[in-house]
């Protein structure tokens, strides 16, 4: 089950407010006149809800997502905008006792920070899962899949879906991404080529590497045969009209696969409104 990819501890993390820092609590938590008028009593808004809005406004962009408990924002980020609004932080506590207000005001947050809604169907998802699938033929921890699909989200603008649903569509990419392997390898996985891979020393679970005494005698094993190969060499001597092995040369090699920078997100702007 996708539950199980994560303890419920860190599920729960995933679902809640984090900390904050100063530096993310100034970038996120700082309102402009725009975002002060879309929240303003003008509308109809009490203290209560205006503050609410306020801290759904500034999360979605922050995390991608809004948790369901809003009220449980951290202090510093409800005490900076209850200042701006002018009201008194406690307000925040009776928000949301209607449940279908947290609803409302997201949608609207949304529409006005220019977000797409979860994605549920249609090509937004479709291009979530291929995006999944082509980062699982890279990586195979679920933790750096998760991380790398609330980013593309984040950098799509679209709200991240729930823990439960992301992690059901990061354990798909991962078995697809095993079969493709497969798929991929099984031309290559010759006899011979088999039997030369299981002659490879195997990598110990528990110390999570190939164990020092396996992994020497596999280095005197092949300091040997090159030994043995240099001797060949030299007793064949310059005019048997072969031409030496040769190691193979450093920058011919495969190129490292490169690592995933976290894209800059302007997390803060929605077109004029939010930049």
């Amino acid at each position: 089950m996708a539950t199980r990819l994560f303890p419920d501890d860190q599920m729960e993390r995933l679902k809640s407010f984090p900390d904050i820092g100063t530096d993310e609590l100034i970038r996120f938590f700082t309102l402009t006149a725009a975002d002060a008028a879309f929240v303003d009593p003008g509308r109809g808004r009490g203290p209560t809800d205006r503050l609410g809005l306020a801290v759904q406004l500034c999360t979605l962009p922050w995390l991608g997502f809004v948790p369901d408990e809003v009220r449980s924002a951290p202090p510093a980020a409800v005490a900076r905008l209850a200042g701006r609004l002018g009201v008194d932080p406690v307000v925040l506590d009776r928000y949301g006792e209607r449940p279908q207000t947290r609803t409302d005001h997201l949608w609207l947050v949304c529409d006005y920070l220019r977000w797409k809604t979860v994605p549920t169907g249609g090509i937004e998802l479709k291009e979530l899962k291929e995006f999944l699938l082509g980062r699982a033929m890279e990586h195979d921890s679920r933790t750096t899949l998760f991380n790398l699909a609330c980013e593309y989200l984040i950098a799509n603008r679209t709200v991240r879906p729930g823990v439960v649903s992301l992690l059901e569509m990061v354990a798909t990419a991962r078995t697809t991404a095993t079969t493709v392997t497969h798929d991929l390898l099984a031309p290559l996985l010759t006899g011979q080529m088999t039997a030369d891979l299981d002659l490879l020393p195997k990598v110990d679970a528990g110390l999570g590497m190939t164990p020092p005494d396996v992994a020497d005698q596999t280095g005197r094993r092949c300091h040997g045969d090159v030994d043995q190969d240099v001797d060949r060499e030299a007793d064949l001597g310059p005019g048997d009209g072969r031409a030496p092995d040769r190691p193979v040369d450093a920058g011919r090699r495969a190129a490292p696969v490169l690592g995933h920078d976290r894209p800059a997100l302007d997390r803060a702007g929605a077109g004029t409104a939010r930049g």
